[in-house]
């Protein structure tokens, strides 16, 4: 595509089909797949859900200015100059719709106020994990401190999982550092030890390293989250996310607990999708990431 054509076409761009169309000619030329974005997008920490941006080629929606830079990054276009006039395109046709303020007021208006009972739960359904890791098609995401109870448990459903090519990214802790220390104090005197967190995160990470497989990835951080995410297809249309909020000298059965689901909180499943993302990038990969066999 002639990038005077390209910049004669954002020029005249006013609203989100028009910023869509021009955005999906050059994306289509330079022959990058909607997974391959994704994946290009974990690896740099920028974001690039194959959902949103599929709805923004669509025309469904505007991209927010990361990640549209996001977008043409993938694709080489890095320099400043040439990115300006993308972000000048998205300025105008963001100025032609309702502000995020107004929108959520309306949201408000539509739906009224909701309790926060009907929103959180107290307990994650294990039997209802195994369920979603067993449907997912793409991605499943688990990240946590240790993930000591639950690791063991799910062990045989990720082998399941990437048997059938579906990938499976671990993200935990290290078992020496500042998240390991924070840990220990969140889990006061009648929790876990250091020593027996850092016990079972080792085993877990044994675990996971008894036999190789390149569908599972397992990367460790010296950040300690406010919660714990699992994500099942995070990528997709029907992608869901269940989140467990940390708690300070808390019971474990007690810690509030809510779902996520692409098709219905958008802007908020966004959110934790560019976390776990931004997060994964900075965390080292372990060595010889593994799956046990099965007894």
């Amino acid at each position: 595509m002639n990038p005077h054509d390209v910049a004669g076409q954002l020029a005249g761009a006013r609203t989100v089909e028009e910023l869509a169309a021009v955005l999906k000619q050059i994306l289509d030329k330079s022959g990058w797949s909607l997974r391959k974005l994704q994946q290009w997008g974990i690896e740099n920490g920028a974001p690039l859900p194959r959902t949103t941006v599929h709805d923004v080629l669509a025309g469904r929606r505007p991209p927010a200015p990361e990640l549209l830079t996001a977008l043409l990054n993938a694709i080489g276009i890095t320099d400043d100059h040439q990115i300006r006039p993308w972000l000048d395109a998205l300025e105008r046709v963001q100025q032609s719709r309702s502000t995020p303020r107004e929108r959520v007021k309306s949201a408000r208006s539509l739906h009224g106020q909701v309790s926060a009972a009907q929103f959180f739960v107290e307990e994650d359904q294990l039997n209802e994990i195994t369920r979603l890791i067993q449907r997912s098609e793409d991605e499943v995401w688990l990240w946590g401190a240790t993930l000591s109870r639950h690791i063991p448990y799910l062990e045989s459903y990720i082998r399941e999982a990437v048997a059938r090519d579906c990938r499976v990214k671990v993200l935990l802790i290290k078992p020496e550092g500042a998240a390991m220390t924070m840990s220990g104090l969140r889990a006061g005197p009648e929790g876990q030890s250091i020593p027996e967190q850092r016990a079972r995160l080792e085993h877990n990470l044994a675990l996971l390293a008894e036999r190789t497989h390149p569908g599972l990835e397992v990367r460790l951080v010296d950040y300690l989250a406010p919660y714990t995410l699992y994500a099942y297809d995070p990528g997709l249309a029907h992608g869901k996310m269940d989140l467990r909020l940390g708690s300070f000298h808390g019971q474990h059965e007690l810690r509030p607990t809510f779902q996520l689901h692409r098709d219905r909180d958008g802007d908020w499943f966004d959110y934790f999708y560019e976390q776990f993302t931004v997060v994964w990038k900075i965390a080292e990969p372990t060595e010889g990431t593994s799956i046990p066999h099965s007894p």
